[in-house]
């Protein structure tokens, strides 16, 4: 039994892999407690699994509480994977592979595998993310982008007497304030991804398949301009793929 961990901007989510199946947890927000914390809420009601795979973009402190947390409770030490370029048929073109997010590198290599072909991967969580590889497996970077929350909360942060709970879905001009932001920044994405596939068609001459995953995967699948498939454990996959094709 392996645990993968996935550990983001804002989030903690894991999953449970036995016998080829991951079972996703209930992912954690981490920056609202502590590490040890978020530990505790997510892992520990769990057997001791035999191998800890994880994915971190937070940061070295969050590393090390989540390391001390499972030697405290399992004696176990976890393995932080890294860019490894090529893997499982999937070589990145980034000019710097170190500087790729191995959240984004994850992604893209299970999407690939998942898809054998050519595959845009969107991550839509407090950042969006897409990440294009063509149908011979070369990875060709991608954009980064704020994601739709993290849009909508910077405006009204940045804006006087602009207030927002969440964004909303509007399909007409707006005559309110709140919707007025909500469309706004729905529809900058919805322009951002009408691009991506524009871009996809004049520099790659590919119809690649579309993969979704991330905490706002099912708002972001309504303003896509193809139809998409949500895989919510695509980062978890590629953890477990990169672990298996380096042994």
């Amino acid at each position: 039994m392996r645990l993968l961990i996935d550990i983001g901007n804002s989030r903690i989510k894991g999953g449970i892999e036995s016998h080829g199946v991951i079972g996703l947890l209930t992912p954690c927000a981490w920056r609202k407690m502590a590490v040890p914390d978020a530990c505790t809420r997510m892992f520990e009601a769990l057997m001791r699994p035999d191998q800890i795979l994880v994915a971190n973009v937070a940061g070295n402190a969050v590393a090390t509480g989540l390391t001390e947390w499972c030697r405290t409770h399992w004696d176990l030490v976890p393995e932080f994977l890294s860019v490894r370029n090529p893997c499982a048929g999937m070589r990145t073109l980034y000019e710097r592979p170190t500087q790729l997010g191995v959240d984004r590198w994850l992604a893209a290599l299970a999407g690939f595998v998942h898809v054998r072909g050519a595959v845009c991967v969107v991550d839509a969580g407090t950042a969006l993310t897409v990440d294009v590889v063509t149908a011979n497996g070369e990875h060709r970077g991608g954009l980064i982008s704020p994601g739709l929350a993290l849009m909508a909360r910077s405006l009204t942060q940045g804006t006087a007497q602009l207030s927002l709970e969440h964004v909303e879905s509007v399909d007409r001009f707006a005559t309110n304030t709140t919707h007025a932001i909500s469309l706004g920044c729905r529809e900058a994405l919805a322009g951002l991804l009408c691009r991506v596939a524009e871009r996809w068609a004049q520099e790659l001459g590919e119809t690649p398949r579309w993969l979704l995953t991330g905490g706002e995967a099912e708002t972001i699948r309504e303003l896509c301009p193809v139809a998409v498939d949500i895989l919510p454990d695509l980062v978890l996959r590629g953890l477990s793929l990169a672990n298996d094709a380096a042994i």
